[in-house]
C-alpha cells in the first residue's frame, strides 16, 4: 500500500536533502554518459541513450554513475526501494528533449529549445521546492537525499548537525 507524501513528511522531516550543487553535478555526469552512448552508431545509440536516462536512477540502491560520484541516493517517498518504473517516471522530463531530437529536420531545434526550457523549470523547482524536489521527482514522488543518511531498510532518523 502507497502512502501520500504529504503522509510521509514527519518521516522523511531529518532526511539530509541533497546539496543542489551536487545534483547538478551528477545529473551533468549521468547526461554526459547518455550522451557518450548517443555516439554508438545507428539508431542503437539514441535508444541507449534514451534507455540510459530513463532508467539510471533505478540502479540498485537508488544511484546512478552521478549519483555514485557525488554521494547521494534517490529514495520514494513510500519507502520502497527505488525500482525502473520509478526511474522511468522521475526522469521522463528529462528524456523529452532526447525524444524530440529523434524527429526529422525540426528535431535539433526543438531538442534544444524544449530541452532548455525543461531544464531551467526543473532547476527552478529543485532549487526552490521547500522538499528540493524537481517535476519528476514530485511525479515519482521520490526525494534526493545525501547517502550517509540513508541506508536501504534503515530508519532517516539522523539528525542534522
Amino acid at each position: 500500500m502507497a502512502l501520500r507524501w504529504q503522509d510521509q513528511r514527519e518521516f522523511f522531516k531529518d532526511a539530509r536533502r541533497a546539496r543542489y550543487l551536487a545534483r547538478l553535478v551528477g545529473k551533468a555526469a549521468d547526461l554526459i554518459v547518455a550522451m557518450s552512448l548517443w555516439h554508438i552508431p545507428g539508431a542503437a545509440g539514441a535508444f541507449a541513450s534514451l534507455f540510459y536516462i530513463l532508467m539510471c536512477d533505478g540502479f540498485p540502491g537508488g544511484r546512478s554513475p552521478g549519483k555514485l560520484l557525488t554521494g547521494l541516493k534517490v529514495i520514494r517517498v513510500d519507502r520502497e526501494g527505488m525500482d525502473f518504473q520509478s526511474s522511468l517516471l522521475r526522469n521522463l522530463t528529462v528524456a523529452v528533449p532526447f525524444l524530440f531530437y529523434l524527429i526529422p529536420v525540426a528535431g535539433p531545434f526543438l531538442a534544444y529549445t524544449i530541452g532548455l526550457a525543461v531544464l531551467l523549470i526543473e532547476t527552478y523547482l529543485g532549487f526552490y521546492d521547500a522538499d528540493g524536489q524537481r517535476a519528476g521527482d514530485t511525479l515519482a514522488e521520490t526525494l534526493v537525499v545525501e547517502c550517509g543518511q540513508v541506508a536501504d531498510g534503515a530508519s532517516l532518523s539522523d539528525r542534522r548537525p
